[in-house]
């Protein structure tokens, strides 16, 4: 299966307006190429997404799922942008402490502190 978040934006966008043209002019492209694509998503993923008529689009039972999915996988594909970017920049990460500890500072302190 080879659906990329592109898909996955363009398809959100008409789910959230109903309206391919609409969607389009969010997404700063054409309606021809944004229904292409939507109809490329449908064949990869086998199912219908949308229920076009000629004055109205609206969500399948699949589309409502396969929505709730795509917002699911964007929030993750940000979040994990967020904590590389975070990583790079020293922000996020781990840090491990170590210390050596060697007989003589034991002893030292054993003795000094023997009557506590």
């Amino acid at each position: 299966m080879n659906i990329e978040l592109r898909h996955l934006r363009y398809f959100i966008a008409v789910a959230e307006e109903l309206h391919f043209g609409k969607a389009a002019e969010r997404l700063n492209i054409s309606q021809p190429p944004l229904s292409q694509q939507i109809q490329a998503l449908e064949s990869e993923i086998g199912a219908r997404l949308l229920e076009r008529t000629n004055r109205s689009v609206s969500l399948t039972p699949a589309g409502q799922m396969f929505l709730k999915g795509s917002y699911q996988i964007m929030a993750q594909v940000k979040a994990v942008a967020t904590r590389a970017s975070r990583m790079e920049k020293g922000e996020l990460g781990e840090i491990s402490i170590g210390f050596y500890l060697n007989n003589t500072f034991y002893a030292f302190g054993y003795v000094k502190f023997a009557s506590i």
